[in-house]
């Protein structure tokens, strides 16, 4: 049997099994450790891919809106207020690639939750927060289902049940799906009602809530986001970072 692992056949039999047990390893650990690390190498990598469209991205938005990027707030892991790029001026999916960007700053992920907005914080509740286990992905595991009826409360239970069981594969195939949606033009129906709307102006729409307590949690967005920034700047006089 040695004789045989110093053949050809026995060296691609090793090859085997050892990627086989990096598979393993990778997958046991996925939600812990290794979806944040491939995260950071595919994201890298994905920026070096995409540079001659970024750079052409950001001359284009700087002739047309002054500025290459612009930053809004969101709602990443654990509910706290991210800042994430977009191309000024533009529309359509192609906006979102400065974000590559925020994935190899660790505020997104490839695959994930749906970003929200930070003015839709102060209107969820505690069930709803279960789904900031992770943080927002450029590619949302809801394409899985592609539920076009799908309500932001069905939405909220799907991301809690994602975060719960993240796994190397599912996210694999949940790239490769939205990539298929995509080709065949059915873009991000899968959203249901967060494909066109926030989950402020949804409830405002049913009736839910009235448009004052509406302009009330925008409010509190905004002083969150004040706060935010001067803790930012406090940090960064204090330490230099």
């Amino acid at each position: 049997m040695p004789e045989f692992f110093k053949t050809t056949a026995g060296h691609a039999v090793i090859g085997v099994v050892l990627a086989l047990a990096a598979i393993l390893i990778i997958e046991l650990n996925y939600r812990l450790f290794f979806k944040y690390l491939l995260d950071f190498i595919f994201g890298v990598v994905a920026i070096i891919v995409c540079s001659p469209v970024l750079i052409a991205g950001a001359v284009v938005s700087y002739k047309r809106a002054g500025r290459a990027v612009e930053k809004k707030a969101y709602l990443g892991a654990k509910g706290k207020i991210v800042y994430l790029r977009e191309f000024a001026g533009f529309n359509g999916g192609i906006k979102n690639l400065p974000r590559l960007l925020d994935i190899v700053c660790g505020k997104l992920s490839f695959v994930g939750t749906l970003a929200l907005p930070a003015s839709d914080g102060a209107l969820l509740d505690d069930f709803a927060m279960k789904r900031f286990l992770t943080r927002p992905g450029l590619f949302n595991h809801l394409a899985l289902t592609v539920d076009d009826g799908l309500t932001f409360e069905k939405m909220f239970e799907r991301d809690a049940a994602y975060c719960k069981k993240r796994e190397l594969f599912t996210d694999i195939f949940i790239v490769l799906k939205c990539f298929a949606l995509a080709v065949r033009g059915e873009g991000e129906n899968y959203l249901g009602e967060a494909r066109n709307a926030s989950y402020a102006q949804t409830l405002v729409a049913r009736g839910t809530i009235s448009s004052e307590q509406a302009a009330e949690a925008a409010e509190l967005a905004l002083k969150a986001e004040d706060e935010e920034t001067l803790r930012k700047n406090f940090k960064k006089e204090k330490y230099g970072n």
